[in-house]
């Protein structure tokens, strides 16, 4: 997978580094019904089993992924991009501003500036990933519905960095998980999309919400150069629908 295996590139050479995705892509619509990637999968098995036709399954293979970008659901990329927010090492936005916005281009010129900051202040990714920071991603992985292909990615990172198994396992992703309200059920698991997460407020307002809640250690430092907390202060939900 590109995105931990960049991650885990990073702790090894442990010079300044922050992520910058190319972003989802933009939900697909059909018959005024939104599709993702796994709509085109449940298409295929109709028209094997006789369900639909040819000519049906070339309209969800022409409107399923309408652009340029990960899937427009909560899957491994999009998971992961949205827990590099959390882990600190992603500016806010990485994980949810969709691949066709001209805001995707305007946040990777704010991360290559960021980078000339970390650069400055020597600021390494060892000094961001910590203990605390990837149980945040754990608490966000939990609270947004990740992939559980996280739970590879998030345990290879913390053997990366070289945590031991009281710091991070999966008991402790149990514990958290035990203890975590799941806020947000995007496709496949629900109705909703990361075009539609990135307009509630995106993971900058679920941060929020569980600094709140008391569900999040604010104090963990950023590839932007300040806390989370700080990150995060005007972060506010703007659909309890979707980040409830």
């Amino acid at each position: 997978k590109i995105i931990p295996g960049m991650l885990m590139g990073a702790v090894r050479v442990n010079i300044p580094a922050a992520f910058v995705s190319g972003g989802p892509m933009l939900a697909g619509r059909k018959d005024k019904k939104k599709l993702s990637l796994s709509s085109m999968f449940e298409a295929v098995g109709s028209y094997t089993s006789g369900k639909i036709d040819e000519s049906e399954l070339n309209r969800f293979e022409c409107t399923a992924c309408p652009s340029c970008g990960s899937c427009s659901g909560m899957f491994t990329a999009n998971s992961m991009n949205c827990l590099l927010e959390a882990l600190g090492m992603a500016l806010p936005g990485n994980g949810t501003i969709p691949a066709v916005y001209s805001r995707r281009l305007a946040l990777a010129k704010r991360t290559g500036e960021q980078i000339m900051a970390l650069l400055e202040n020597n600021i390494r990714p060892r000094d961001i990933l910590t203990p605390t920071a990837v149980k945040n991603a754990e608490r966000v992985d939990m609270a947004i519905g990740a992939s559980s292909n996280s739970v590879l990615h998030l345990l290879a990172l913390a053997s990366e960095l070289g945590l031991s198994k009281a710091q991070i396992s999966v008991d402790t992703m149990n514990e958290i998980s035990a203890t975590t309200p799941n806020l947000c059920r995007l496709a496949p698991a629900g109705e909703y999309y990361i075009e539609e997460l990135d307009e509630a407020g995106g993971i900058s307002a679920v941060i929020r919400t569980l600094i709140d809640a008391g569900l999040f250690e604010g104090g963990a430092l950023t590839a932007a150069g300040c806390t989370q907390e700080e990150l995060t202060k005007n972060a506010r939900v703007k659909n309890e629908q979707i980040i409830r």
